[in-house]
């Protein structure tokens, strides 16, 4: 209301009046199903009623006039009086004497009487009676029987004959409509509790395990909706790893052994064309005149020699893939003879096992060979595997002298040996207790209790850690800092990463403090491959190392040597279409030239297409193929690349941290007698002055303080801070100094002006007798069918690392060794010093019985076994390069046969491609679809209708042997071809 003003009347419509309802038997907003009561009926009536009403309206008009007509008849003839009319009933008037003419009278309606509307009456009633009953029940009847065929089509007649299907089915909807069958429930407890267990079962229990549990406590997941979810993944699963990927054969190639044959001969002279088979070199030598090899294009080739390029390569092979090996060695095997001799029994056919083929964990080896040598009459492809050592010494496989240990003093004439055999943790525990002061080890029976023995407590801390190195190698195979390499978060596998990063000797110190010798035995043990001292030992290494060489199975060795195993592997190759080429020199790689030089993507590396060789023959790959290098980081990158192709980021992502070990020396040793007439063992002896007994001393304050364990020669190279820096973050793609030392050009000045060689030279390294790293090995004494195959004569090569005679250390970004010429007075100044040495050692072996001697070297050992090698990003078998995949022990540990063999299987498995589901929860590889797709060998061969078992070096069984079920009889409880080939 506004101030002073009136209120504004409003204006409102008047409502006229409701018009007339023509059927006032409707309601309004109402309608009738029945239309003939509601509104045809009294339409009708009123139609009725009014025609009746018309009709005798009529009938009385006419009936007037004829009347009146009569009248005026009557007056015309003189209106007599007393004229008689007659009247009909219908009205008609009958007088014979008056001459009346009628007028038509009016027709009847439809409705004229009362009696008609009665029957219209009659007639609605039973219309609507029609209608709205029979008719509608006719009708629903009809609707019903359509809705029937449309819902049940032809199951209609079933439904019908079996009412309480369908009972069932209104049932379940009937649930459906209340919400019953809704996947997602009420959760059965709180969403903090539910977050708090999952949080504590993180680590405990599996990830696929860990999400159901999640669906279930977070989601309100029902439990029907959680078994059907793991029913489903089960059966996807299930398909998947039956499921051939990345073209793998649909069939895998049977194939024979390498030594059958169809012919019909006797016992012995199957075994002399067996043993002949043994004197052969592995692979067939290159001719530059054979051009197939130029003209044909590979799917795979493999660039090395020994038992893990042959091995990768006979995996792929049976995968379906057209292989090519390219060995530079005479021998695939990697086995060298003496070939200068005027002694006629040394030869080519006499081989020295100049690497090691000493196996650890025999039955993870067996299991991962199988695929690869299995035949269509034995599932090792006849290759059969001996402990090394014998029952009366518990398998020693393993002979140390270290500076020191188990005296008081650090002279090497004061020097002990340690023998480590396969009894395990607890003699070693054991041998420190009586030895080295150690505390006594007292086991319980749960295992759990370590007494006072600081070494058993280690050897188990140890183990505890070496049981995540199998998915830390696992997950190299894919990109760094990718969600797959995440996947890999096990405890297990955390601890060995963390301990990839770390120096032995901070474990050492910190877990042995007061016991100087049992810290010095356990470095020995930790690292006998190689001189390198604990301070620069990675840990993960050294944590390997030792947990192979304490493990209740011992070391084992090939029947036959490594030629017996490579010969079996060279034949699955051959067999399947690929090829074994040796004595190949090699030149460079090939890569895509129309990528070369124009990169401006980091990603857009050129793909490696081949290898050129030294001749000019280019061998290289199909559309897609791959090249698989197990000669090593450093020579691959650093010798087999252009400068135009290497280029900062073209290289593994912090390669320049990586140093390359120091080329090693072979002495091959031709001795007259056989090793019961030497006395000699299998078992390698090891001399290990890096790991010389520290000298601890206490500081004023009463501290420990530790000495360093070992002797630094000179021969090591000490960690300068710029090898930290590109170890612990990515190098610059535009450093200078990275570039300049992965492209040759030493002694040049980096970015910041620092000359990347040393400013003060590091003593020389000179073999020293009696006091240098050495490494004694007989491969004859550990082959029980040596003395069969080549009589009364021992091989033995004794390893030292090379003078600086021979080699160059250049200290650049990598670090990395260069191989001079060599001198015939060097190598015969050498050679005399090493024989000095043995035969000190070994006083039973004379100057008379030594046939041939023969010095080969200096051989590339790969990188050293630094923190750095496992640390940086790049260490893994997928390089920058597309096509370019790396191989062999330089991604493991090195010097080993089991760090071979597994790098091998790594690089294998990168060209297939599996993905990281496929490896961490399908557990599905290479090896295990061969193993899943090959054919069971018959294990039984009948001979002379006796059934003997399938071997390709028949021998006398001391140790190991296959009984007719397939069980191995040795000690060691390695298990055999057939359980390895299940397991």
């Amino acid at each position: 209301m506004r101030i002073g003003k009136n209120p504004k009347k409003r204006r409102t419509k008047s409502k006229s009046a409701p018009l007339p309802n023509p059927h006032p038997n409707l309601v309004v907003g109402q309608i009738s199903a029945n239309l003939i009561d509601s509104l045809y009926g009294p339409l009708l009536r009123q139609i009725a009623e009014q025609s009746i009403e018309n009709y005798a309206d009529e009938l009385l008009t006419w009936n007037e006039l004829q009347l009146n007509e009569a009248i005026r008849t009557k007056d015309a003839m003189g209106g007599e009086d007393g004229v008689e009319v007659q009247v009909d009933i219908d009205g008609t008037i009958e007088d014979t004497e008056l001459n009346v003419v009628n007028t038509p009278k009016p027709a009847p309606p439809l409705f004229s009487a009362s009696a008609d509307l009665e029957s219209l009456e009659q007639l609605l009633t039973d219309l609507s009676t029609h209608f709205t009953s029979t008719y509608k029940a006719h009708a629903n009847i009809q609707k019903f029987e359509r809705l029937l065929d449309e819902k049940y089509g032809r199951l209609r007649p079933f439904i019908e004959s079996h009412p309480q299907v369908e009972w069932a089915f209104k049932k379940i909807q009937r649930k459906y409509a209340k919400g019953e069958f809704s996947p997602i429930g009420k959760r059965p407890i709180g969403l903090s509790s539910a977050i708090m267990m999952l949080f504590m079962l993180r680590q405990r229990v599996e990830l696929s395990v860990l999400i159901l549990i999640g669906l279930f406590t977070i989601v309100g997941l029902q439990p029907w909706a959680l078994v059907f979810i793991v029913t489903v993944g089960r059966y996807s699963v299930e398909k998947r790893r039956k499921k051939r990927l990345n073209g793998m054969a649909k069939k895998v190639k049977v194939v024979e052994s390498y030594y059958a044959t169809d012919k019909e001969e006797s016992e012995e002279s199957e075994k002399e064309r067996k043993y002949q088979f043994l004197k052969r070199a592995v692979g067939t030598k290159f001719n530059a005149a054979d051009l197939t090899l130029r003209d044909e294009k590979f799917d795979v080739i493999c660039l090395g020699a020994g038992v893990e390029a042959l091995y990768a390569a006979a995996l792929l092979a049976r995968a379906g893939k057209n292989v090519c090996v390219l060995c530079p060695n005479e021998d695939a095997s990697g086995c060298v003879s003496i070939t200068k001799c005027s002694k006629g029994m040394w030869g080519a056919e006499v081989p020295f096992d100049i690497h090691s083929h000493s196996a650890a964990y025999i039955s993870k080896q067996q299991s991962l060979l199988a695929p690869a040598l299995c035949t269509s009459t034995d599932a090792q492809g006849g290759i059969r595997f001996a402990r090394v050592g014998s029952e009366a010494d518990g398998y020693a496989h393993s002979i140390l002298s270290v500076p020191g240990l188990g005296t008081n003093s650090s002279k090497y004439e004061d020097i002990e040996p340690v023998v480590l055999n396969s009894r395990g943790a607890s003699e070693i525990a054991q041998f420190c207790y009586n030895v080295l002061g150690d505390g006594y080890p007292t086991i319980d029976e749960g295992g759990n209790d370590d007494g006072n023995s600081v070494s058993l407590s280690y050897l188990k801390a140890c183990s505890q850690i070496n049981a995540g190195a199998g998915d830390y190698y696992l997950s190299r195979l894919f990109p760094a800092n990718s969600s797959s390499e995440s996947a890999f978060k096990s405890p297990e596998c955390n601890a060995y990463r963390s301990s990839t990063i770390r120096s032995a000797s901070a474990f050492l110190n910190k877990c042995v403090p007061l016991h100087p010798h049992v810290r010095s035995f356990m470095g020995a043990i930790g690292m006998m491959n190689e001189n390198l001292n604990p301070d620069k030992t990675c840990m993960a290494a050294h944590v390997s190392n030792l947990c192979a060489m304490t493990s209740v199975e011992g070391l084992s060795y090939p029947v036959g040597g490594p030629r017996a195993l490579c010969h079996a592997l060279a034949s699955v190759i051959e067999q399947c279409g690929g090829r074994v080429v040796t004595s190949v020199t090699m030149q460079e790689l090939l890569f895509d030239e129309s990528k070369i030089g124009d990169q401006p993507d980091k990603k857009d590396n050129p793909r490696c297409r081949g290898i050129r060789l030294e001749n000019g023959m280019e061998v290289t790959t199909a559309s897609g193929g791959s090249v698989i290098s197990f000669l090593g980081f450093i020579p691959t990158f650093l010798h087999l690349m252009t400068d135009e192709t290497r280029t900062a980021d073209s290289v593994p992502m912090g390669l320049p941290a990586l140093t390359e070990r120091r080329p090693l020396m072979k002495v091959l040793v031709g001795i007259k007698g056989t090793k019961e007439d030497l006395n000699l063992t299998g078992a390698d002896w090891y001399r290990l002055p890096n790991a010389t007994v520290p000298r601890d001393e206490l500081d004023e304050n009463g501290q420990v303080r530790f000495g360093a364990i070992g002797i630094d020669d000179g021969s090591g190279d000490s960690d300068d801070k710029a090898t930290m820096d590109v170890l612990t973050s990515d190098h610059d793609p535009e450093d200078e100094t990275a570039a300049t030392a992965l492209s040759g050009k030493r002694g040049e000045r980096s970015k910041g002006g620092a000359s990347t060689t040393s400013a003060k030279a590091p003593p020389r390294k000179k073999f020293t007798t009696g006091v240098s790293w050495m490494k004694v090995s007989f491969p004859s004494a550990k082959d029980p069918s040596w003395k069969e195959r080549h009589g009364n004569i021992t091989t033995c090569v004794v390893t030292v690392e090379a003078d600086d005679d021979f080699v160059k250390l250049f200290d650049t970004k990598p670090k990395v060794f260069s191989i001079l010429k060599k001198s015939e007075g060097d190598l015969e100044r050498f050679r005399d010093r090493v024989l000095k040495d043995l035969l000190e050692i070994f006083p039973q072996i004379q100057r008379k019985d030594i046939d041939s001697v023969a010095v080969v070297g200096p051989i590339r050992a790969g990188l050293t076994h630094d923190p750095p090698k496992f640390a940086i990003k790049g260490n893994r078998p997928v390089t920058p390069h597309p096509g370019l995949v790396m191989g062999g022990s330089d991604l493991t540990v090195g010097d080993s046969f089991s760090g071979s063999i597994a790098g091998a299987w790594l690089a294998a498995n990168a060209v297939m491609g599996y993905s990281f589901i496929d490896h961490l929860y399908l557990r599905k590889n290479i090896t295990s679809d061969l193993r899943q797709f090959l054919d069971d060998p018959s294990m039984a061969v009948e001979r002379n209708g006796k059934i003997v078992e399938d071997e390709a070096v028949p021998y006398k069984r001391e140790i190991v042997g296959i009984d007719k079920k397939g069980d191995q009889s040795n000690e060691s409880g390695s298990k055999t071809a057939e359980s390895s080939k299940e397991e």
